[in-house]
């Protein structure tokens, strides 16, 4: 999905049989999506299935994650790699952000069983509300190894189909470099924890986003997350295919 144009910098799918959705015409979408945006972000993704691998431009529009989910029609398990909760009230009434679409969804999602957190920061952890704190597993830097949360999270991927979304943002900056303040989770680790839940659970679909600025004075930073969406890509790919 291409909001910025960050990805016609990139070369990462061009071997890649993909479906091109250029929204970059479409207002009121950066970090805040109008209700306006909404229908016709909607619109423009009407005929695109949930299970795939979906590539959505940089954190702004992390929001979009929640459109894939609504076309869910069966309960499953919501696994997020972010930094950040994204579950933080609107300061604009009711508004959907890239940094409340995980409330939204828990709202008003009747298939959303429980969402699972992984890489977010301490203090995001303080920031969600105690009402929703028993559908959630959080996993902060420093609990990645907490074997009692990992067990709870088992039992759920082996009960529940999951839908996985990641933001970058969750990978330390020796990793890659985005727009958002990041975390400390290295590429290895990610993919190990990916390759544990796709061979746990039933994966539904899989959306990434977490892209810089798409600046030119940004080149440097834009080929390495081309280069990072090309081994994400090819890693998720494979280990979707031998997990078949």
């Amino acid at each position: 999905m291409d909001f910025t144009g960050i990805y016609r910098m990139q070369k990462f799918y061009r071997h890649e049989n993909i479906n091109w959705i250029d929204c970059r015409d479409i207002e009121g979408t950066h970090g805040y999506c109008s209700d306006e945006a909404k229908e016709k972000i909607k619109k423009r993704i009407c005929t695109c299935p949930v299970n795939g691998i979906h590539f959505i431009d940089s954190g702004n529009f992390h929001y979009v994650s929640e459109f894939y989910l609504e076309k869910l029609t069966e309960e499953f398990v919501l696994v997020v790699f972010d930094h950040h909760s994204d579950m933080l009230k609107p300061l604009f009434g009711d508004i959907l952000s890239c940094g409340s679409w995980i409330l939204n969804a828990m709202e008003h999602n009747k298939y959303l069983k429980k969402v699972i957190l992984i890489g977010i920061a301490k203090e995001q952890v303080a920031l969600i509300d105690e009402k929703y704190q028993k559908d959630i597993i959080y996993f902060t830097d420093e609990d990645l190894g907490d074997l009692n949360k990992w067990d709870k999270a088992a039992m759920l991927l082996e009960n529940y189909p999951l839908y996985i979304s990641i933001d970058k943002d969750v990978l330390s900056q020796d990793v890659v470099i985005t727009n958002w303040q990041q975390g400390q989770m290295y590429l290895l680790e990610l993919k190990l924890f990916l390759a544990e839940m796709i061979k746990q659970g039933q994966v539904i679909g899989i959306d990434i986003c977490g892209e810089c600025s798409n600046e030119v004075a940004k080149l440097s930073e834009i080929k390495s997350n081309d280069l990072l969406n090309y081994k994400i890509l090819e890693f998720l790919k494979r280990e979707l295919t031998n997990n078949v």
